[in-house]
């Protein structure tokens, strides 16, 4: 096996002469037990080295990456995981089954639409800030991407258009089943692949195509459910989110930026917001702007019954600073550091 630049996970392959591209297997080391994905064939080098590092589970992408799974989870006494739609569809049976949104040994499940089967998958770790996908992706030419031919996809553009919650995890690694992996320039080579293709208009978006989703780490009553969207679409300067307040939802702890401007549209509902210059009801079609600076500093809640639906854009800054008022704390984005902004220090205060 190969170690690759992505910690942790190492690889082996089987050269496919017809399709002039390797096909790859994927043992990835993680806390929860160690996991190997889409295994193609392994020698016995391999196979050896397997059964010494220990495998808890096989995972399959999709129908037709079942490849050497089976013989691979008897050698090693693994268990076999697949996606709820696909697995009826495997041969060997599956004691696992996931959909989008689980979390297989610390890789999150993203869900893909349009590709050969409903239950196709990908896995994602942000803190390996890579991706994985079995054959949605090809790595074709070395270095860049290409969807398999049409004739093999369910619909070409619902592909495409699904590959751009590929982009919006902004990844450097993505590591693929077909083809070679693309290190350090992943995403721009997802974006490169979509933005090539004709006759579809990657960059829209409707509100009700999206999923506004709560997180488990929401602290109440900080829990409004909010969807990417400006990552979807490929925006580089400006990042959109669209956020769903219920009624006793907060959206953030009230709280300024250095550098990033933020406007808020409302399109539905009718939210408070409450500022320096007092706490107010909005309603919709109400746009409102927060610059930058203490003046710019903003509360966003829901009181009514109804959800409130509001658009929320600003522009991107890695070196924006974020503070909070009300707690007086300090978030440096660039190191996502968090400290107490007061008491304030002299500048030479503990140096020698």
């Amino acid at each position: 096996m190969r170690q690759t630049v992505v910690r942790g996970v190492w690889s082996w392959s089987r050269w496919q002469p017809d399709r002039n591209l390797d096909f790859n297997g994927f043992f990835i080391e993680t806390d929860d037990g160690n996991l190997v994905v889409d295994p193609v064939e392994p020698d016995e080098e391999t196979l050896a080295s397997l059964r010494e590092r220990g495998i808890a589970a096989v995972l399959i992408t999709n129908r037709d990456h079942e490849r050497a799974s089976a013989a691979v989870a008897a050698a090693t006494g693994a268990v076999t995981i697949a996606s709820a739609l696909d697995a009826p569809l495997l041969a060997a049976p599956v004691q696992r089954t996931v959909v989008p949104g689980d979390v297989v040994h610390g890789w999150t499940v993203i869900g893909l639409d349009g590709f050969k089967t409903a239950g196709e998958i990908a896995l994602y770790d942000r803190s390996r800030a890579a991706a994985l996908v079995g054959d949605a992706l090809w790595g074709t030419p070395a270095g860049a991407l290409t969807l398999m031919p049409d004739a093999k996809l369910a619909d070409p553009v619902r592909a495409m258009l699904s590959a751009r919650a590929l982009r919006a995890l902004w990844i450097d690694h993505l590591l693929v089943g077909d083809g070679a992996c693309v290190f350090g320039n992943a995403h721009a080579a997802i974006g490169a692949m979509i933005d090539a293709r004709d006759g579809l208009l990657a960059a829209r978006i409707n509100a009700d195509e999206l999923d506004p989703r709560r997180t488990s780490s929401d602290f109440a009553p900080y829990t409004a459910a909010v969807a990417e969207v400006g990552r979807l679409l490929g925006a580089k300067k400006l990042g959109y989110a669209l956020g769903v307040l219920r009624r006793g939802d907060h959206y953030a702890p009230m709280h300024w930026h250095t550098r990033e401007e933020e406007l808020f549209v409302v399109l539905r509902g009718t939210p408070t917001l409450r500022t320096p210059h007092g706490t107010f009801a909005l309603r919709p079609h109400d746009i409102v702007a927060f610059p930058t600076g203490a003046h710019g500093a903003h509360r966003l809640w829901n009181e009514a019954d109804e959800d409130a639906l509001v658009l929320m854009i600003a522009n991107t800054d890695r070196g924006d600073v974020c503070y909070y008022p009300d707690s007086r704390k300090v978030l440096v984005e660039s190191t996502g550091t968090l400290v107490r902004s007061e008491p304030e220090l002299d500048y030479f205060e503990g140096e020698t």
